[in-house]
């Protein structure tokens, strides 16, 4: 009993305790807000907002914090993929850079082998315009004694058709004139076939130029001269003046003059003249187509004349050009040549026909007077000379064209007719 006693004096005690000190806390707080100013409640309302603004700035700085970190995570997580891509392009330029560099020691490699080749074919170069200029030698040697050959040929072709036919008759156009072309057709396919046959036998070496040609050239000379062993010719000396022969030049370095043609065109011109002077009476259109046939001639006489002109400025054989480039240039020449000789043939049909209307209007009549007499002896003159002029231009082509054949035939181009006639539909 005692024991609880004392237990319920000291609760007591406590509780009176716990009172007075509340007593006392609630005292003092009073004495403390009596002796507050009157202000103070208004310094309280401005410290709680500045106490708010500053939790405010206080949580955006939170805030602007935060996005600073996961920037810096992002940039540097950039940063790192930035490092590798520059890593993996700076090994892929390495890689690069020996590729590179190998491909540069091939090159000079292959250079230096280049210019060993091109020294190695300087030489053979040499070689091959040695071979060349002798090959042209022995071409031009036998093309003096075939065109010596030829000439002989014709002439006696001429002199058998005068003895035939006094007052100079003829046809006037190919058939009649052009013998030696018959000859060179021959030569050149003997020569053909001889070149067919041996490309059949062996491959082509050297450019196109078997070693058998290169080594021994003059078995091709017995074989093409052997077509003129059965022939009988006259000096060329008691036929033809020295100023129709140029040794060893080609016909297209002949100009109008040396072949005869410029001095008949000059003496026809002189016979229509004086034709014009002794048949002012005559009402016929004979004169005036006689004429119009020695303006054709004279016209085809400059044509063929400038074509000579533009040869020797253009020389076709050349040797310092390339050999598709010359092939080209000869093969327009001989176009250009047989075209001229197209029209040459036409002209001489034209002839013809001149003949036809002279037989017809003038050596039908009976001779009464001189004055027709007269102009009979102007018509069988000027007759004779327009077939001459005819015959003379249809030689002076189809030498040239020989000539080019000839060069198109040493540079492997053998079968020159064929080529412009299949390649150029356009020439009929």
């Amino acid at each position: 009993m005692a024991g609880e006693d004392d237990g319920n004096s000291n609760q007591e005690e406590q509780d009176h305790l716990h009172q007075t000190i509340s007593s006392y806390i609630g005292l003092s707080f009073s004495l403390f807000l009596a002796s507050l100013p009157s202000n103070s409640f208004n310094f309280v309302q401005k410290l709680q907002s500045q106490i708010r603004d500053l939790s405010l700035r206080l949580f955006h700085t939170e805030e602007q914090l935060k996005q600073m970190k996961s920037r810096r995570k992002e940039d540097s997580k950039a940063n790192a993929r930035v490092v590798e891509i520059f890593a993996s392009h700076r090994n892929a330029w390495q890689a690069e850079e020996k590729r590179l560099l190998q491909q540069i020691d091939a090159a000079g490699e292959e250079m230096a082998s280049l210019r060993a080749r091109i020294q190695d074919l300087q030489g053979e170069r040499e070689e091959w315009k040695a071979r060349i200029q002798e090959l042209e030698r022995e071409v031009g040697e036998r093309e003096e004694m075939i065109g010596f050959m030829s000439r002989s040929a014709v002439a006696n072709f001429a002199a058998e058709e005068d003895e035939e036919d006094p007052s100079g008759g003829g046809c006037g156009n190919r058939e009649c004139y052009g013998l030696e072309e018959s000859f060179n057709f021959v030569y050149d396919q003997h020569h053909h076939q001889q070149q067919q046959q041996q490309q059949q036998q062996q491959q082509p070496v050297n450019g196109g130029l078997s070693a058998d040609l290169l080594a021994s050239p003059y078995k091709f000379w017995t074989d093409r001269a052997s077509l003129w062993q059965d022939m009988h010719n006259e000096s060329v000396e008691s036929l033809y003046h020295m100023k129709h022969y140029v040794a060893r030049e080609s016909p297209w370095k002949v100009d109008g003059e040396s072949t005869g043609i410029s001095s008949k065109l000059k003496l026809l011109e002189q016979e229509l003249q004086n034709l014009e002077k002794v048949g002012k009476t005559d009402l016929s259109k004979v004169p005036a187509l006689m004429r119009k046939q020695a303006k054709r001639y004279q016209a085809l006489a400059g044509k063929i004349d400038d074509l000579c002109r533009r040869m020797q400025a253009s020389d076709p054989c050349e040797p310092t050009l390339g050999q598709e480039f010359r092939t080209q240039r000869q093969t327009e020449f001989l176009l250009e040549a047989f075209r001229l000789q197209q029209r040459a043939s036409e002209t001489g049909q034209k002839l013809m026909a001149l003949q036809t209307e002279i037989g017809k209007s003038y050596y039908g009549d009976e001779l009464d007077s001189e004055a027709k007499l007269s102009m009979r002896r102007s018509f069988d003159s000027i007759r004779n000379n327009l077939k001459e002029v005819q015959r003379n231009l249809e030689i002076w082509l189809a030498r040239i064209m020989g000539d080019l054949e000839g060069i198109l035939a040493r540079d492997g181009a053998s079968r020159a007719r064929e080529f412009y006639v299949s390649r150029y539909p356009f020439v009929q």
